[in-house]
């Protein structure tokens, strides 16, 4: 009876999982390429970050889909939404419009004035003085192979190691422990509405468009509009955060109290976990309102006086200082804490995961589901790939041990971690700095001098290796709409990329010949590109260092001991969420705890009438699609505005 159960549950699977490459989705991703990308390459040079532009083209493919009698599967619209943001974003590892950062920082006063400009390795910047000087302003030149295949070689290694682990966590976390996935979830319900159009929900999901599409223009919309037309942002509400700190700099000196603007967080707070709430809250309110105070007044000496730390800071930079010189080793020893305690108490489902990928059903592979023997030698196999060519190639000479740390052992930890945090937050968890603070400790450890090629040369080596996360998360929605994993991959892999690459050559070869980047066109690379360098030139002349071993061992211990007290009290504990709260300034965990207590309190006052929490998910999916509009439509009218002035007329 069982094997009977067994046979019809494989033949169920192999009818409902479809695949959603289709045409359809290639001529949007085409679309998408040519048409959006511009806007992507020129915001990011003139505003800044331009984001949540795909939804734009997948409604676009959606209404035409139904104008014509032939609805979107929801395996097409998952394949389209993933396959044109990275088409639209080139969300690939050869990233032409990048290089003009790389360019400019060579010959730039920052780069020259720190000793810097001369010890810049060939893989990262062409040698050629004409091309850093942008008098010969092409990427069809010799000099730029070594750049072009750096990137793309250690981006393939990255697509591979990430698919490998992300299989892995997919196993242990979604099918094994069956996490939520708060964030992947509004993934399957947004896609799923739009493919039912059930019509409760889709009034719902209308209505908080709409809210997105106004609350979004006024936040973003006028701030960019306002600076394109009379030259000042005109801010109405105040992004990411109404910030506080001012209030409280008497009596809380280095706080971070501030009011989250963003509606999504409040929203969040319905969907992601009471108890992982709670402690989100508990570590964020530990380290933003009482561990920073504490800081100034009994422990100045862990912040270096010449940051005068906190006095005239905004919360923005009391969040860089502290994080940099304390909550990230903080971060770091806890994170470690977490791992053992992901271990132990999970070692039967981690051990379950193994039995499951270690004898794939016929089912799984038509799925496209990858073995535990393939996921191990495909990681081991890459990752110690990865560091023979740091080793012998990129930066040889470099002691090995710390490289095959960040490499080979890290990601797997990291992952479990930010999978782990993903599934129970709908948040990743990011240590910052990490592969930075390695690199200061090994070059002071061996006496390398900072003017040498040993002393600049890791700092631009690619050591950020995929942890696989990002993957677990995307096969959790694949399998809510019952998409193949083997299209979804051949969709972003073998059809997006491609296209990304060449129509991002196009483009960037023919603005890079309009004019040197940045220029008085561009303003926001004209402003910020310098801080950003100067920031970045204080790391690889060693102005900054924030290896803390007594903190690392301090986060380590308080949170495994606080684990063990709420054991032993059998009181409900989310280390994961603590974990996320330490990395977060108050306002975003004080949202979702507001919108989380909120919703419950109005469901019990209504005696159940009124249930936020039963379309929360469409909130937040109908939400994100109105504020994606807002943002693309204010994006496009400011760089049709500013676009116009340098014509000869």
């Amino acid at each position: 009876m069982k094997g009977l159960r067994a046979v019809n549950s494989r033949k169920v699977i192999g009818e409902e999982w479809r695949s959603g490459l289709t045409w359809r989705v290639v001529l949007a991703v085409i679309y998408g390429a040519a048409v959006l990308m511009p806007v992507t390459i020129w915001g990011e040079l003139m505003i800044g970050s331009v984001g949540n532009l795909t939804w734009t083209v997948v409604i676009l493919f959606y209404w035409l889909s139904l104008l014509y009698g032939s609805p979107l599967t929801r395996q097409e619209i998952l394949v389209m939404f993933a396959a044109v943001n990275t088409a639209v974003f080139a969300g690939v590892g050869l990233n032409f419009h990048h290089m003009f950062y790389r360019v400019w920082f060579a010959s730039s006063p920052i780069a020259k004035a720190y000793g810097v400009a001369k010890y810049l390795p060939y893989w990262w910047v062409p040698e050629t003085p004409l091309i850093r000087t942008q008098a010969l302003r092409t990427f069809l030149h010799p000099s730029w192979i070594p750049v072009a295949v750096t990137s793309l070689v250690f981006w393939i290694m990255n697509l591979i190691i990430g698919l490998s682990l992300g299989f892995f966590f997919y196993q242990l976390f979604v099918e094994t422990e069956k996490l939520p996935f708060p964030m992947a979830r509004v993934s399957v319900e947004v896609i799923t509405e739009l493919w039912e159009r059930e019509p409760m929900k889709m009034r719902i999901m209308v209505l908080f468009a709409l809210i997105g599409f106004i609350y979004s223009l006024l936040a973003y919309g006028v701030p960019i509009l306002s600076q394109t037309f009379i030259g000042v942002p005109i801010v109405v509400i105040p992004y990411p955060w109404h910030d506080l700190t001012e209030s409280f700099k008497e009596v809380l000196p280095g706080a971070m109290i501030g009011i989250d603007t963003n509606l999504i967080s409040y929203m969040m707070g319905m969907i992601v976990p009471f108890e992982v709430i709670v402690y989100m809250f508990i570590g964020s309110f530990a380290v933003s309102v009482l561990g920073n105070p504490i800081i100034v007044w009994y422990y100045p000496e862990l912040i270096p006086k010449w940051v005068g730390f906190p006095k005239g800071m905004r919360l923005a930079d009391i969040l860089f200082w502290s994080n940099i010189y304390v909550w990230y080793a903080v971060s770091i020893g806890a994170s470690f804490g977490v791992f053992l305690e992901t271990l132990v108490r999970g070692r039967r489902e981690f051990a379950q995961s193994i039995r499951n990928l270690s004898k794939l059903s016929t089912a799984m592979k038509r799925l496209g589901y990858l073995s535990l023997h393939s996921i191990i030698v495909i990681y081991l196999a890459i990752t110690l790939l990865w560091f023979l060519l740091l080793e012998f190639v990129l930066i040889p000479g470099f002691p090995w041990i710390p490289l095959l740390i960040v490499v080979v052992f890290w990601p797997f930890i990291h992952g479990i971690l930010s999978a782990r945090a993903l599934g129970e937050t709908g948040f990743p968890i990011n240590i910052p700095y990490l592969n930075s603070n390695v690199l200061l400790i090994t070059m002071e450890s061996y006496n390398i001098p900072v003017h040498s090629k040993l002393g600049i040369w890791p700092w631009f080596a690619p050591l950020g290796v995929s942890s696989g996360e990002g993957w677990t998360s995307t096969f959790y929605v694949c399998r809510g709409v019952r998409c193949t994993f083997s299209s979804y991959i051949k969709a972003v892999l073998l059809i997006a990329a491609p296209v990304a690459i060449l129509f991002n050559f196009l483009y960037s070869e023919y603005l890079w010949k309009m004019t040197p980047i940045p220029s008085p066109m561009f303003q926001y690379a004209q402003i910020f590109w310098p801080i950003t360098a100067a920031q970045r030139v204080l790391w690889y002349t060693r102005r900054i260092y924030s290896f803390n071993p007594n903190l690392i061992i301090g986060g380590f211990a308080s949170l495994l001991a606080v684990s063990a007290v709420a054991s032993f009290l059998k009181i409900p504990f989310s280390s994961i969420g603590l974990l996320a709260g330490i990395g977060q300034p108050l306002p975003t965990p004080l949202a979702l705890f507001i919108g989380a207590i909120g919703s419950r309190l109005l469901e019990k006052l209504s005696k159940g009438k009124i249930s936020l929490r039963k379309y929360a998910y469409v909130m937040v999916g109908g939400y994100a699609i109105g504020m994606s509009i807002a943002m693309a439509l204010s994006i496009s009218i400011s760089i049709f505005a500013k676009s116009l002035w340098p014509l000869p007329y």
